[in-house]
């Protein structure tokens, strides 16, 4: 699904729908590649997220820049917050709690 950016406001993102809402003119078929982006909004292009290290940090996405005539977008790595690192390491434990053998149950035939 493609993202814009409102130029005048700088709000981000915005959807077909979310323009559509401003521009009543624009038809339900024309979406997609046919959608009719009005001059106050951009398309912001898709960027890949970097590289890291999801054990100690998150990717998130930033703002968007303009790269000479295009809008981009950005990504910011945070580090994980410490109610992030416990929950993980819950469900860590919990799944090595799965790992383990277990015995052959005490069934009455």
């Amino acid at each position: 699904m493609s993202a814009y950016i409102k130029l005048s406001t700088l709000e981000y993102p915005r959807h077909e729908g979310d323009i559509r809402l401003e521009h009543s003119e624009i038809l339900e078929s024309q979406t997609g590649d046919t959608f009719p982006c009005p001059l106050t909004y951009a398309l912001v292009t898709p960027t890949q997220p970097p590289s890291f290290n999801p054990t100690v940090s998150k990717c998130i996405e930033g703002a968007p820049v303009q790269v000479e005539d295009a809008w981009q977008m950005t990504w910011v790595v945070v580090p994980l917050t410490q109610e992030e690192l416990d929950f993980y390491a819950q469900q860590d434990a919990a799944f090595n709690l799965l790992d383990k053998p277990g015995s052959v149950p005490d069934v009455i035939e």
